[in-house]
């Protein structure tokens, strides 16, 4: 097997991880000071800091990322707020810039005084903003898909203060691994970009093919923004795998997807993807996409009422054609979650509310019942696996549903501290 790495330029190197540190401490006690605490009456407004990518390279997500916890911003209000009192979201375009995250973060707490923080999309978006919450003693919701709790990447996971809301590879994965095993083969072929989350992604998915009994017959690792694909094609074509799993990001996908089915490749393997929902997908078109599989927590298209419930609200509020994705539902989850927590902690600190989020269900999820894992704040979520149809017209036919896990169950946290 040939193994291709790049350095990974997502991690945040040990010398940056205690200089954030550093910086964070002395943000906690300018916070902790008299001048700093506010006169609280109890109209006034619970203040969510929202960290998101509006603009910059991830802007395709950022759009559903900071609506969908508006939306659910604005249905708790209209029910009532929490514990007599609104909900003031206030948010902050970061840009798709880690430098921005640390800034926004410390002025969103500092200036804005917020009661705890949401968002973030990356990986390394949340481990820049880690340290900050750590020393700060504030919550930050994470909505998106992730490489689960391993304290190698410490402060942004095993983090008592961050609370996961999108899936990790053994739900994204391993719920249906035998069955893309058995109708397709056991030869893989991984391909990811140069960050943490397919890299371990690809690490699990290892764990559980060699459990099955198949082989990783090649694996590439690909610096952002790679224009051409010309000799990972080449790698592809000796190695003769039965399924390419891939696990590329943003345009790295469009160009290696679109290079596979201009070098007449496509029909010669399965494409098994954990990136490509509706958003990613419409960008890339039929003739790239048909055929491809898919696996994800949640897609437009799942059979689920809850689903064509909050549909039906999002797109009446944001118009006809306005796309969700799976960082804009753990959004809408987390802002829902949060304020269920806090209603029922009774109050508005931190470790009240760190308290009551575990174990909390919501029941009104678009896609299914969520759950957060007390044992280590992960969410506990549904699973798709579907099939992108062929000559889809609109995200309405673009996937058929192949298999359903109501209750996909992560790993246990890889952490030896205290949660």
């Amino acid at each position: 097997m040939e193994k291709v790495s790049m350095q990974n330029e997502n991690k945040i190197s040990k010398i940056s991880r205690r200089q954030l540190i550093k910086t964070a401490a002395a943000s906690a006690v300018i916070m902790g000071s008299p001048a700093f605490i506010r006169n609280l009456h109890a109209d006034d407004p619970i203040k969510i800091g929202v960290l998101s990518p509006v603009t910059g390279a991830w802007t395709v997500y950022g759009k559903a990322h900071s609506r969908g916890f508006e939306l659910a911003v604005e249905e708790i209000n209209a029910a009532g707020g929490v514990l007599g009192r609104p909900i003031e979201m206030v948010l902050a375009d970061y840009q798709t810039d880690r430098r921005l995250v640390v800034e926004q973060a410390n002025r969103l707490l500092r200036q804005e005084r917020v009661d705890l923080l949401a968002g973030t999309f990356s990986s390394a978006d949340r481990n820049a903003a880690g340290p900050i919450v750590k020393a700060a003693d504030k919550l930050l919701l994470y909505p998106t898909w992730y490489e689960g709790q391993i304290e190698e990447y410490y402060p942004g996971v095993c983090n008592e203060n961050i609370f996961m809301f999108g899936p990790e590879p053994t739900q994204q994965v391993w719920p249906f691994m035998e069955y893309m095993c058995n109708k397709f083969g056991k030869k893989f072929f991984m391909i990811g970009s140069d960050y943490a989350w397919p890299q371990v992604t690809n690490m699990f998915t290892k764990e559980k093919l060699k459990e099955l009994g198949g082989e990783t017959v090649g694996e590439v690792y690909i610096p952002f923004n790679t224009p051409q694909y010309e000799s990972v094609l080449r790698q592809i074509r000796q190695a003769k795998p039965d399924i390419i799993f891939h696990s590329l990001t943003g345009s790295d996908t469009v160009n290696f997807r679109k290079q596979l089915v201009a070098a007449g490749m496509k029909n010669d393997f399965t494409l098994w993807t954990v990136d490509d929902e509706e958003v990613v997908t419409s960008g890339l078109g039929h003739e790239v996409s048909s055929g491809t599989y898919v696996s994800f927590d949640y897609f437009m298209t799942i059979k689920h009422q809850n689903n064509k419930d909050f549909l039906d609200r999002y797109q009446k509020r944001y118009g006809s054609d306005a796309l969700m994705n799976t960082v804009g539902v753990g959004m809408y989850n987390a802002a829902h979650m949060g304020a269920m927590a806090i209603e029922k902690a009774g109050k508005v600190d931190t470790s009240s509310i760190r308290e009551a989020l575990k174990g909390i269900k919501f029941d009104k999820a678009p896609q299914g019942t969520v759950e957060m894992r007390a044992l280590d704040h992960q969410a506990v979520l549904p699973s798709y696996l579907m099939r992108v149809r062929e000559g889809w017209s609109s995200v309405n036919d673009m996937f058929e549903q192949v298999q359903t896990v109501a209750r996909a169950v992560p790993q246990d946290a890889r952490c030896n501290l205290p949660l």
